[in-house]
């Protein structure tokens, strides 16, 4: 794939510009400050409410002086809907994605951004139905596939948020923060097996990341302390999870503390299971 535009502006313009805009800006209603600040916060993605909802509603409160063409308007009016979305100001979400929805009713962008509204005012059934219509008109949207999961699972229903996300990465095998998200979710269902599974997937995509190398001793760890299975397995579950402890460790140059916590877990667990062999314990 390609890669991302470089941003034309940097993080310490960004924060230059939301210090001034918040110390003055605002007050003076400088438009064109607003303009600049919303472009640099859409181009490295940053999540800033306050400071979003602030300038989107002054440039939408005077489109023509802020010199805005309605692609601008329609960009600004979803800026203003997750930053209230964020802040819980839902009201104004609402007003804003209802504005969108007249200019864009097919669209499944703004449909997402109702259902994220339903969410957030806790009408979770609702919100699954309308991400079911959504699909129905684009049945391989990444997001709202994805948001389909995270409303299951903001509801209480962790098996079927597992369900949902098990159809998304169907379609989507690519998306290493679902598998990791999924691996999160097995393990919240105690299903460790699956979980390991899952973060094998993310391992291979990420052999660096230490955390994820830890992740898996940790679940490797937990399937080492299931008296349901045999002494041989809970020991092979234990060496497994201290080969992975130990990539943590190497991949983090020392500084993975839970990872060094792990590692003599392990070896306390490992040298417990000889002791009761050596004892005749049996398992």
């Amino acid at each position: 794939s390609a890669a991302a535009p470089r941003p034309k502006s940097t993080i310490g313009e960004l924060n230059d510009t939301e210090e001034y805009l918040v110390s003055k800006g605002f007050e003076s209603n400088d438009l064109a400050s607003c303009k600049k600040y919303l472009a640099m916060v859409s181009e490295h993605a940053a999540r800033r409410p306050g400071p979003t909802r602030s300038a989107a509603s002054r440039l939408l409160a005077d489109p023509k002086r802020a010199r805005l063409s309605k692609l601008d308007e329609y960009e600004h009016l979803e800026q203003l809907a997750l930053a209230s979305l964020d802040l819980g100001a839902l009201e104004d979400a609402e007003s804003a994605c209802a504005k969108l929805y007249d200019a864009f009713p097919g669209s499944a962008r703004v449909g997402r951004l109702a259902g994220m509204i339903m969410e957030a005012s806790g009408r979770h059934d609702e919100a699954l139905k309308h991400y079911e219509n959504v699909l129905e008109k684009h049945p391989a949207d990444q997001r709202v596939m994805k948001r389909k999961a995270a409303c299951r699972y903001a509801s209480g229903d962790l098996p079927g948020a597992i369900e949902e996300l098990v159809k998304y990465l169907d379609v989507f095998m690519a998306d290493v923060d679902a598998w990791d998200w999924l691996a999160d979710l097995y393990v919240a269902a105690r299903r460790y097996d699956r979980a390991i599974f899952c973060l094998e997937e993310v391992v291979v995509a990420r052999p660096s990341a230490h955390r994820f190398h830890r992740k898996i001793a940790d679940a490797y760890y937990a399937v080492g302390g299931d008296k349901s299975i045999t002494s041989a397995e809970r020991e092979d579950a234990l060496n497994n999870a201290r080969k992975y402890y130990a990539a943590a460790v190497d991949q983090s140059i020392g500084r993975d503390v839970r990872a060094l916590y792990g590692l003599t877990q392990v070896d306390a667990r490992l040298k417990s299971a000889a002791g009761k062999k050596g004892g005749g314990g049996g398992g």
